[in-house]
């Protein structure tokens, strides 16, 4: 396994090209399994059956007007808001059935981001958080289910490879709590605006954090972000865009 920290790209749109890069090259044979970690400034990421809900167009004006633009993504999961104090997080592998491994993917990242959060001294754990964005039994939480949702899992499976991945919470979470809210609400779902909140940590230790966790369960070799790869990226700007989808 290999992981490319990408640091702070400058657009959230580009983290989605190399993740769809990531997994292209995953499936045709040409990169080894592959963890992606990348930040961004803010955004929304919506899932394409929540594009089709009455409400969608209300909701992405009104994360817009909030300065979080909204991108549709091609994985699962529900809505998520991301801003600089948010990491992306990633692990693409190749598949033979696309029919099999689906919990046991979402389990060992789950499992990874507690077990480099224990390392910084964070009591997370794996389970549902009432009333969070992108709800699901995989999510990571600190305290009970009342408590605090740290990160949301989704996976994007294809004939040939398998992407799951993580948005982790880990400062400003305060900004995102009415970008939340508003689509969330505009959409007919429920939100708790408490189930989010900063963690004791700063994104850069977290970032280290995970990196390290990689390395220490996988053996895994840090690669730099290749020109090429990035180009490809780059050049899906505009796929993730709601108008797209028309």
């Amino acid at each position: 396994m290999e992981i490319i920290a990408a640091g702070r790209l400058e657009t959230p749109e580009e983290g989605f090209g190399l993740q769809q890069a990531i997994l292209e090259d995953v499936g045709a044979g040409r990169r080894p399994p592959t963890a992606l970690l990348w930040s961004s400034g803010p955004f929304v990421a919506a899932t394409r059956p929540e594009a089709r809900r009455e409400g969608f167009a209300a909701a992405v004006k009104t994360a817009s007007a909030l300065g979080f633009p909204t991108l549709v993504r091609n994985s699962g999961g529900g809505a998520v808001a991301a801003n600089e104090g948010t990491l992306s997080f990633s692990i693409t592998y190749a598949v033979e059935d696309l029919r099999s491994g689906l919990y046991e993917r979402y389990a060992e990242l789950s499992s990874l981001i507690v077990g480099a959060l224990r390392r910084l001294g964070i009591a997370a754990e794996t389970g549902e958080v009432e009333g969070a964005f992108c709800p699901g039994e995989y999510s990571v939480r600190v305290g009970d289910p009342g408590g605090k949702k740290v990160a949301g899992l989704a996976q994007r499976v294809t004939r040939h490879a398998a992407r799951v991945e993580a948005l982790i919470l880990v400062e400003r979470t305060r900004e995102l709590v009415p970008v939340l809210e508003a689509f969330y609400g505009a959409l007919g779902l429920p939100f708790r605006p408490g189930s989010i909140g900063d963690l004791p940590v700063g994104a850069a230790e977290v970032s280290r954090a995970l990196v390290r966790e990689v390395e220490r369960r996988y053996g895994a070799l840090r690669s730099p972000l290749e020109e090429e790869l990035a180009h490809r990226a780059r050049s899906l700007v505009g796929t993730w865009s709601p108008a797209a989808l028309s």
